[in-house]
This record gives C-alpha cells, sequence and structure tokens, in this order.
C-alpha cells in the first residue's frame, strides 16, 4: 500500500493532466462504468462561520478503481483524507492527504466545463474571492483558453492584491485588482466565483451577454453566492453531481428547476451542448467522488 503526503501531489498530477483525466472519467460516467457514491455531510457553528464535515466516493469499473474521502472544513483550516482501492478485487491501493489533491480536482473540474461551455473565444477571467483554491482556479482556466487579462475581486483588498501578485509571478499572467463585482466582471466572457459567501452578492446584471460562469463557492446549503435571477438568466445550467446538488445548492435548491438542469457528462459526452448565442451559461460544482477518482487515477499510475 502507497501514501501520497500534500507535497507529493503537489509534485505529482499537473492541472494538464488532471483536466484531461477528468475528461475521461466523465466519459465512463456517461457510457455507464462509473459512478459516484454520494456525499454526505454535516455542519455546525464556529464562531461567527460554519463548520462542516464530508463524505463522498465513487467507483469507475473501467479504470478498476474505487475511492472515498472525508474531509472537515471550517473556516481556521481544512484536512482531507482519500483512501484508493482496487475496484475489481478490493485491494487497498493507497492512501492520500487529500487538500492539494481537493483543489486540483475542483479547478479543474471547473476548467473543463470552461472548455466546454464558454466563448471559444474567451481570453479574460474574473475571479471574485481570492481563498486558498483562487489561484488554481486562474491556473486551471488558463490551460483552457489563452487568458490575455485576470481581474480579481475580494471583499478585503490586500486578499486580492496578494492573489494578483501569485497569478503574475507564478503563472505569468496580467492581474488587475478590481474595486468592485461590477467591475470585475464587466464584458468578462468566464466569471469564476469561488468566496464563503453566506448570502447572494452576484447578480445577472454583473454578467455580460455570452459569458459562462463557474459558481465554485456556496457548497453548503447556508450559504449562496448566485442572486435568483443569475439561474433565471442562464440558457444552461450543468452540475458535476445533480444528487450533491440537490442535497447541498441552496441557489439551486430555491429555483427548483431540476428539469433545466444538465451534468456534465452529459456535456462530455455531447447529449448536451451549448447553445450558439447564450445569455449565460453555468456550472454549479458541488463536488463529486469521480473528480476525486481521477486525481487518484494519475497518483496511482505514477510509479515515483
Amino acid at each position: 500500500m502507497r501514501s501520497w503526503t500534500e507535497d507529493d501531489v503537489r509534485s505529482g498530477p499537473t492541472v494538464p493532466a488532471v483536466i484531461d483525466a477528468l475528461e475521461r472519467v466523465l466519459t465512463h460516467e456517461a457510457d455507464g462504468t462509473a459512478w459516484n457514491v454520494d456525499k454526505t455531510m454535516s455542519t455546525w457553528p464556529v464562531g461567527t462561520g460554519r463548520g462542516s464535515a464530508h463524505a463522498l466516493g465513487a467507483v469507475d469499473l473501467t479504470a478498476d478503481l474505487t475511492i472515498f474521502k472525508t474531509w472537515v472544513n471550517t473556516p481556521a483550516g481544512a484536512s482531507a483524507l482519500m483512501t484508493v482501492f482496487a475496484a475489481a478485487d478490493g485491494a487497498t491501493l493507497g492512501v492520500a492527504e487529500a487538500g492539494a489533491a481537493g483543489a486540483l480536482r475542483t479547478a479543474g473540474i471547473a476548467a473543463v466545463a470552461t472548455r466546454w461551455l464558454a466563448d471559444p473565444d474567451a481570453d479574460e477571467l474574473a475571479v471574485l474571492g481570492a481563498g486558498r483554491q483562487a489561484l488554481r482556479q486562474v491556473e486551471a482556466v488558463a490551460a483552457v483558453r489563452p487568458l490575455r487579462r485576470v481581474r480579481l475581486w475580494n471583499r478585503t483588498a490586500a486578499g486580492a492584491e496578494a492573489l494578483a501578485r501569485k497569478v503574475r509571478d507564478e503563472l505569468g499572467l496580467r492581474a488587475d485588482v478590481a474595486a468592485s463585482v461590477d467591475d470585475a466582471t464587466r464584458d468578462a466572457p468566464v466569471v469564476t466565483a469561488i468566496t464563503r459567501a453566506d448570502e447572494p452578492f452576484l447578480e445577472a446584471r454583473h454578467l455580460a451577454a455570452g459569458a459562462h460562469l463557474n459558481a465554485v463557492g456556496a457548497i453548503l446549503p447556508t450559504h449562496a453566492e448566485l442572486a435568483p435571477d443569475v439561474l433565471a438568466a442562464s440558457a444552461l445550467t450543468v452540475v458535476d453531481s445533480e444528487p450533491n446538488a440537490r442535497r447541498g445548492s441552496r441557489e439551486l435548491g430555491e429555483r427548483d428547476d431540476w428539469g433545466s438542469v444538465h451534468t456534465l457528462a452529459e456535456v462530455v459526452a455531447g447529449k448536451v451542448t451549448r447553445p450558439a448565442a447564450p445569455r449565460l451559461t453555468v456550472f454549479k460544482p458541488m463536488g463529486m467522488g469521480l473528480s476525486d477518482l481521477a486525481v487518484a487515477g494519475l497518483l496511482v499510475g505514477d510509479p515515483s
């Protein structure tokens, strides 16, 4: 049995490799040889914020993998573990610290959605939020669109400035700090929201015609980033896992229009396509085991 530390994961799979691995796993899901073990969760008060505990899993018969991941997320920090098994004989293949892996798969799945749903000519990204996963989000979108500029907004300007320096220094991209949500998103063809907001702050008026939105934050039923008119304006709304979205997304639950919601596996398999001239497309990932399994497959396949 192997083990991978956070440093092993950080020095292992690249963002482009994760994006490609996710697309492979999604095609397996679409053909019925891979599926999720639905997410369970519990939350509790931590000071003025919330703590949460989560568990999920996945099976991919084509890849001969089964994984389970458990994690705890609080305002003060988070930690996660992923166990990896062979699907055919149940052998334990390894255990990984999964914080870095979680950031990889969260960024990677947003990039897959951007690849399939954003305007092919999109060359600017607006990022709302400057937390620990924001830099990976920029890196991942830059892997599927040739970004000439990134605009950053955060509730604290210092956070946005710190992220802008990392984008410039580590990714070599132009990064501008915006004074407001409106300034950040104006005419932006791709927008990523990745915040801890517990009340909506992003409205349809903030989003340009034809924009694609990755609504990555607000993965607890107590939280929301999007005003109701955002989903109402969406010509195509996509999730990673519908059961997990039903269970955890306050925004989609309040909209209660599940007949118009599709999965990313359907998109990658060509069963659902981006409209020719959409007012808006939205990807709302809640986290699913198959995303973690894609990263696990890269770890298991790396002999180092």
